[in-house]
């Protein structure tokens, strides 16, 4: 089989409410072809019944033997991953259809490593938030270890980009031996982007949103 462009990994625990309407939006992506990888986190409802009941081809589930919180959800759903590029996206989230053609566009433009960009935030009272100033992430084609450190320090009135969903060329995490710290149950995601960008990974900025964080 081909290896397609991207492999989107979601790693899902209890989310059975929200599961189908983020791989919907992974599925929708246009430009790109996409492979969905849910890495169920031995969830107690019907999540892995519902990734598994429409029989897609192009949705994967991977269900662990034990639950071990995200970081060992989501290094399960890279171990499985086929794609040059790998996504991630949360069980409760959503992108919009052109993200990831924009980003991968953009990082192999600047032969990056990977690529990050803006956030709508989406409140249950109607509301949409942009989460970072669209004039700051244009000032900023890339995204430096130093100023990502800077931004996520406590008590900084300062944007916190630990917050962004990169996408990664999988080749460079496996050249790299790069994942995600299992031990770790809230700050993986910043972790795993910091040790990229130690690892002297190039980042390229979008400065427009497209990923929707419900």
């Amino acid at each position: 089989m081909t290896a397609p462009d991207v492999s989107v990994v979601i790693a899902a625990y209890n989310a059975a409410d929200t599961i189908q309407r983020a791989i919907t939006s992974a599925l929708a992506q246009d430009g790109v072809s996409v492979e969905v990888i849910v890495a169920d986190d031995c969830s107690t409802d019907a999540t892995r019944q519902i990734v598994a009941a429409p029989g897609e081809p192009a949705v994967k589930l991977v269900s662990l033997g034990c639950n071990g919180g995200p970081g060992a959800a989501r290094n399960a759903g890279f171990a499985a991953a086929r794609g040059r590029w790998i996504a991630v996206l949360d069980a409760d989230d959503t992108m919009r259809p052109n993200r990831l053609a924009r980003m991968i566009a953009a990082a192999e433009g600047a032969d990056a490593v990977a690529a990050v960009d803006n956030m709508d935030v989406l409140h249950q009272d109607g509301r949409t938030e942009r989460m970072f100033p669209q004039d700051l992430l244009v000032d900023m084609p890339a995204l430096t270890l130093p100023a990502f450190i800077d931004s996520n320090r406590i008590f900084r009135s300062t944007h916190n980009f630990g917050y962004m969903k990169p996408v990664f060329r999988r080749a460079f995490l496996l050249e790299n031996r790069l994942a995600y710290d299992e031990a770790l149950r809230i700050g993986e995601d910043y972790l795993l982007l910091a040790a990229v960008l130690a690892s002297g990974g190039r980042c390229t900025v979008v400065p427009e949103a497209g990923y929707l964080y419900h």
